[in-house]
């Protein structure tokens, strides 16, 4: 009998619970889907959200170049998978009780295990104006618009005009942002004959730190440096409401902005909230059981940002990194073997490897059982964490290849 594993995500746990499965000795079929084609490296996105652009080469050529540093067809992917089928579609519905799954085109699919990896959106918190004047930053699409707002805020401006950027939030994708658009603002200044102090960045944090949920270390190095940068870092600072040229604070100040960046929250997608009996925890992630199932379904796991875990040793919510997902996605695929296999499951154990958190240029931080670097080594070490990603669902010539591509684009703003 072959088993068919549905697999909804094609992110970094979605790719490697699909590739485990694939190089394993079982009798399954694998089918991944996912409603777009591409596989995106999200560390990346604030690189393509900063990435400057020449205008004497063709824009066409430049969007591939781009859009190929970060992401890498699904098909491509698995090329030499023949037990794995790629299909282009959306889940809108997913029925636990007839081991059903209905798509955006109509069909339904039918399975014997599940594995929900559809990802986070973003999260709003209800405040008003905020998703009708802010741009996201959670999708190679949403970089790629950040860019050009930004781009075309100093094309449209007069010269005499300060350009104000505010981005909301102060988590790792707002500080590596931020970090990396100080230089572009500095490219872009160039280019359009404009003083570098006509432009300038505001991140606009909540809680009273950046980084938060990270170790003290972290969150003071960030400030340090974000601060040497010229970025001004309001931080007690809650949104209330969101105009077509201002940010009111809770306090009552206003913010002026030209363009606003919102990557002040992220929540589980929409979609796991159509499974009838699941919990969500904080109204933004799944709880899972000790082996990754979404409770109380027995063949149904969940991996990455969707899923809600607690490290025992600190007490703390596991964080949406790539890290945790990869982690979580090969618990999962030896569990989905062992169910197949009619063996025991093991129970997962949370686990942070640490974080490295880019921040400007060659600029970077690294914490990881108990080492602490700041500088030039943990960018370099990020550099070597992405071939050693990609290697792994690529190979290591096509990994060295895409890597190589992608510094070469990116260093541009390294100014």
């Amino acid at each position: 009998m072959i088993h068919e594993v549905v697999i909804i995500g094609g992110g970094f746990g979605g790719i490697r619970v699909a590739k485990m499965l694939s190089r394993m000795s079982l009798d399954a079929h694998i089918t991944l889907i996912d409603k777009n084609r591409f596989h995106t490296f999200y560390p990346d996105l604030y690189e393509v959200a900063t990435v400057h652009i020449s205008e004497t080469v063709r824009p066409k050529l430049n969007f591939h170049n781009i859009l190929s540093t970060a992401s890498y067809a699904l098909e491509d992917v698995f090329l030499h998978e023949l037990n794995v089928t790629i299909l282009h579609d959306e889940v809108t519905a997913i029925a636990p009780d007839k081991h059903t799954i209905s798509l955006k085109s109509g069909a339904t699919h039918e399975y014997d295990v599940l594995v929900v990896g559809a990802g986070s959106e973003t999260n709003y918190f209800n405040i008003p104006g905020l998703s009708e004047h802010a741009l996201p930053l959670r999708s190679f699409y949403d970089a790629l618009n950040v860019r050009n707002a930004v781009d075309e805020a100093f094309a449209r401006l007069p010269k005499n005009h300060l350009i104000k950027i505010v981005i909301g939030g102060g988590g790792f994708t707002g500080c590596e942002f931020t970090g990396e658009l100080t230089g572009y603002l500095k490219k872009l200044s160039k280019v359009h004959g404009r003083p570098e102090y006509y432009a300038e960045c505001t991140v606009i944090e909540a809680s009273d730190s950046l980084l938060g949920g990270a170790s003290a270390w972290l969150k003071q190095k960030a400030l340090e440096r974000l601060s040497s940068l010229g970025v001004h870092c309001m931080l007690k600072s809650p949104i209330k409401e969101v105009g077509s040229r201002e940010v009111i604070l809770s306090n009552g100040i206003a913010v002026p902005y030209d363009v606003l960046v919102w990557s002040g929250g992220v929540k589980a997608n929409e979609l796991v909230r159509s499974i009838a009996g699941v919990k969500l925890e904080k109204n933004v992630c799944v709880l899972v059981d000790r082996y990754l199932r979404l409770a109380p379904y027995q063949d149904v796991f969940g991996v990455g940002d969707i899923t809600y875990c607690v490290d025992e040793k600190t007490g703390k919510a596991m964080p949406m990194t790539a890290s945790v997902a990869l982690r979580e996605a090969k618990w999962v695929a030896r569990n989905i073997a062992r169910a197949l296999e009619k063996k025991k499951l093991k129970e997962y154990i949370p686990h942070t490897a640490g974080f490295i958190i880019p921040l400007g240029g060659q600029y970077a931080l690294l914490e990881s059982h108990g080492i602490h670097l700041s500088g030039k080594i943990p960018w370099y070490i990020k550099q070597v964490v992405a071939v050693h990603y990609w290697s792994t669902i690529l190979g290591w010539r096509r990994a060295i290849k895409l890597v190589r591509r992608g510094l070469k684009i990116f260093r541009e703003n390294d100014i």
